[in-house]
C-alpha cells in the first residue's frame, strides 16, 4: 500500500509538468520492462489530461490486464497453499484495480472460475473470523473483537449482525466506563464518556442526561462591591463576566441572571434574618436553587496621567539641487541642507487595578475558588510632526538658525535617519484612562471565567 501511494504521488507530480504524449511514452518504456503497474499510472495520468488519447487507452488496457492477471496468479497460489487471508486480499486487489480502470471505459476481465473460488474462500474466511470475534466478545476482549468485526464489515458489509456486534465491541467498554463514573458520582467524566457513544446505544441518552443534571454547577452572580473611589468598575467586571460565561462552551456551567439572583436572594435574606451577611447570602442562594454564588470586590484602582507634551527639536531638511559642471559640461545633483525645527510629542496613561472574587458553595458554605487579580496596563505615545516632508528630514544639531557654527552637525547615519522617520509614522492617539480601565476589567473577567470554566468540583 505504501509503495502504491508513493507511486501515485510520484506520478501526480510528474503529470503536473508533462504533456499527455510524454506521459504516454514514459508509460510505454515501463511497459516494455514489464513494470505494468507503474506504467498504468502514467497511462491514467495521460488520459486524465487527454481522454480521447486512443494509444494511451489501448496501452492501459494491455498493462491493466497484466496487472490483474498477476494478482489472480498470486491469488491462485495462495489459495492452493491454504493462505486464505492472503488469497482473499489478492483477489480484492485485482477487483479494485479492475474498477479503477473501468472509469476510463476499459473492461479488464476476471475469469469466472477465479470469482467462484473467491466466493467459496470468502464465505469460509468470514465464518472463521466472525466466530473468532464472537468468542473474543464473550471473553470481553473488546478491542480485539472490534478489529475482527471491522474486517468482516469491510469484506462483506451487513454480514449477519456484524454492525450491531461491532457497536457492542466499540461502545460497550466506553459505556461501562461511563456507568462506573456515574456510580462514584464523577458526573462530568461520565457525561463526556457517554458523549463518545451514540444516543441509541442502550440507555446512553437517559444516563447522560442524569450525569449532566447532577454535575451542573448553577452559579448566581451577586452584585459586586467597590472599595475604591472609581465608580462603575465593579459593574463593568460583572457585565464582562456575564457575557463571557454565557459564551462558554461548557454544559456544566449555568449562570443565573445577576439582577434576578440578587432580587431573589434579597427576598430570602429578609425571610431568614432581615440582614445581609455572607452566610445568609449563601443560605439564600441554596434556597433559590443555585449551587454556588459568585461574589467580587474592586479592591484598588490607581491611575497615572502624563498629558501629551510638545518639545521643539532641531534638525535639517535635505534637498537635491541640480548643478552644472563647466569642466565636464554635464549636470549633476548635490545634497544641500537647511536648518529646520520639528515637534516631538510624548505622553502616557497607566492604570493599576486589584479585584478579588470568591465562588462559594451554597450547599456547604465552602469557598470553591478565590483569587486576588492584580493587573496593570500602560499606553504611551511618542511621535513627531512637521510641516516638511518627513522623509527628507535628517537628524542633527545647529546653534544659530541664520549663521554657521562649529557645533553644527548633520547626522547622516542610516539607522538614526530611519529612527527619526519612524517617529513621524508612530501612533498619535493616546488611549484614555477609561478605555485602559475597561480593557483591564475585561481581562479580569476573562481570568475569572477561565478559572470557573476549568474548575472541576469532582477532582
Amino acid at each position: 500500500m505504501k509503495k502504491y501511494i508513493y507511486l501515485c504521488l510520484l506520478s501526480f507530480l510528474l503529470a503536473a509538468c508533462n504533456s499527455p504524449k510524454s506521459l504516454y511514452k514514459k508509460g510505454i518504456k515501463l511497459q516494455e520492462q514489464n513494470l505494468h503497474e507503474q506504467a498504468c499510472l502514467y497511462f491514467t495520468q495521460s488520459l486524465d489530461k487527454k481522454p480521447e488519447f486512443t494509444e494511451a487507452n489501448q496501452a492501459l488496457k494491455i498493462s491493466g490486464q497484466r496487472v490483474v492477471n498477476n494478482y489472480l496468479d498470486e491469488f491462485f497460489k495462495s489459495k492452493n497453499f491454504q493462505k486464505v487471508k492472503e488469497a482473499v486480499y489478492l483477489y480484492r486487489s485485482a477487483l479494485l484495480f479492475q474498477k479503477k480502470v473501468e472509469k476510463y471505459k476499459i473492461l479488464i476481465e476476471i475469469p469466472a472460475h477465479y470469482t467462484k473460488d473467491y466466493n467459496i474462500l470468502i464465505d469460509s474466511y468470514l465464518e472463521n473470523i466472525y466466530t473468532k470475534a464472537l468468542n473474543l466478545l464473550s471473553e470481553e476482549k473488546f478491542n480485539e473483537a472490534e478489529e475482527l468485526f471491522k474486517e468482516v464489515s469491510l469484506l462483506k458489509p451487513s454480514y449477519r449482525d456484524v454492525d450491531d456486534l461491532q457497536n457492542v465491541a466499540t461502545f460497550e467498554p466506553i459505556y461501562r466506563s461511563a456507568v462506573s463514573f456515574l456510580e462514584i458520582e464523577k458526573f462530568r467524566a461520565a457525561y463526556y464518556e457517554f458523549n463518545k457513544i451514540p444516543d441509541s446505544y442502550k440507555d446512553t441518552k437517559a444516563l447522560q442526561k442524569i450525569a449532566l443534571e447532577a454535575g451542573l454547577l448553577t452559579i448566581g452572580l451577586m452584585s459586586f462591591e467597590n472599595a475604591t473611589n472609581q465608580k462603575g468598575g465593579e459593574a463593568s467586571v460583572s457585565a464582562h463576566i456575564s457575557d463571557k460565561m454565557i459564551k462558554l462552551n461548557n454544559p456544566f456551567i449555568k449562570l443565573v441572571d445577576r439582577i434576578h439572583t440578587q432580587t431573589l436572594i434579597n427576598e430570602q435574606i429578609m425571610g431568614l434574618s432581615g440582614q445581609t451577611t455572607d452566610n445568609t447570602a449563601v443560605n439564600a442562594g441554596e434556597l433559590i436553587g443555585v449551587k454556588a454564588i459568585l461574589t467580587g470586590k474592586l479592591i484598588s484602582f490607581s491611575k497615572t496621567k502624563k498629558p501629551i507634551k510638545k518639545e521643539v527639536k532641531k534638525a535639517w531638511i535635505e534637498r537635491k539641487v541640480k548643478k552644472y559642471n563647466p569642466d565636464t559640461e554635464k549636470h549633476y545633483f548635490e545634497n544641500e541642507y537647511e536648518k529646520i525645527t520639528y515637534n516631538e510629542f510624548y505622553g502616557s496613561n497607566e492604570v493599576n487595578i486589584s479585584f478579588q472574587y470568591q465562588l462559594i458553595s451554597t450547599e456547604s458554605g465552602e469557598i470553591l475558588l478565590t483569587d486576588i487579580i492584580n493587573l496593570y496596563k500602560k499606553d504611551e505615545v511618542y511621535f513627531a510632526t512637521s510641516n516638511y516632508n518627513y522623509r527628507n528630514i535628517v537628524p542633527g544639531y545647529w546653534r544659530w538658525p541664520n549663521k554657521k557654527d562649529s557645533s553644527d552637525k548633520i547626522n547622516k547615519s542610516i539607522l538614526e535617519k530611519n529612527a527619526l522617520k519612524k517617529l513621524f509614522r508612530n501612533n498619535q492617539n493616546l488611549k484614555p484612562v477609561t478605555q485602559i480601565a475597561d480593557e483591564i476589567y475585561n481581562d479580569i473577567a476573562k481570568r475569572i471565567t477561565q478559572d470557573i470554566n476549568t474548575y472541576n468540583p469532582e477532582k
